[in-house]
């Protein structure tokens, strides 16, 4: 049926349980033909005009008029190429922008590893393109910025793992967010003033 396959679809969103999925789909079905029909307009607009940046991995609008491939903050002359912040998500990416303490660039992991998850669950994760980003463009500081998480936790491990060979050659300074993140937080939902801290407090 039309409904459960709907359900299985939400399902699949970041978050979301049997029981939310189920009130998304009776909300749209309470709901008149021409709502449906803009929300699914919006969604193929979405998968038309959203781009992934090629630099940092995170997802932007391109305009018609765009020639680069390249997010606003990448190609931003004025941001400090020597600071490179690892994030998790493209939602900390946004909440960090809007605290405005950060003006280097970033990079999208996609996500975080999960011990729950198995390795072919986790080929998304991007891994290798920062491997071959930090040996590419050399940035005097990298920052682990991943949640105060278990999986975040593990996450900067691999991280820190993965870029051994390249920082004892080349001497590079891996730092991680300071005090200021309660265990269990994630990026997406710290304040400016927290976010702030975490960032001077680095080490």
């Amino acid at each position: 049926m039309a409904f459960e396959k709907l359900i299985e679809y939400f399902l699949k969103f970041p978050g979301i349980g049997p029981r939310q999925a189920k009130r998304f789909g009776y909300f749209l079905a309470g709901t008149d033909k021409k709502f449906a029909e803009e929300l699914a307009k919006l969604i193929l607009e979405i998968k038309k005009n959203v781009i992934q940046c090629q630099s940092c991995w995170s997802f932007f609008e391109s305009a018609a008029e765009r020639t680069s491939n390249n997010c606003s903050i990448c190609a931003n002359l004025n941001r400090d190429t020597l600071l490179l912040m690892v994030i998790e998500k493209d939602v900390d990416l946004e909440n960090i922008e809007k605290s405005g303490v950060y003006n280097g660039k970033y990079f999208v992991l996609g996500g975080a590893i999960s011990l729950a998850d198995g390795a072919k669950k986790q080929n998304h994760l991007r891994f290798k393109e920062l491997f071959d980003k930090v040996q590419k463009e050399m940035p005097k500081e990298i920052i682990l910025a991943t949640s105060a998480t278990i999986e975040g936790e593990n996450t900067a491990r691999y991280i820190e793992k993965i870029l051994e060979p390249v920082n004892k050659k080349f001497h590079l300074k891996i730092t991680r967010l300071g005090r200021g993140l309660s265990t269990g937080t994630e990026l997406e939902y710290i304040d400016s003033e927290t976010m702030s801290n975490a960032l001077k407090s680095r080490k």
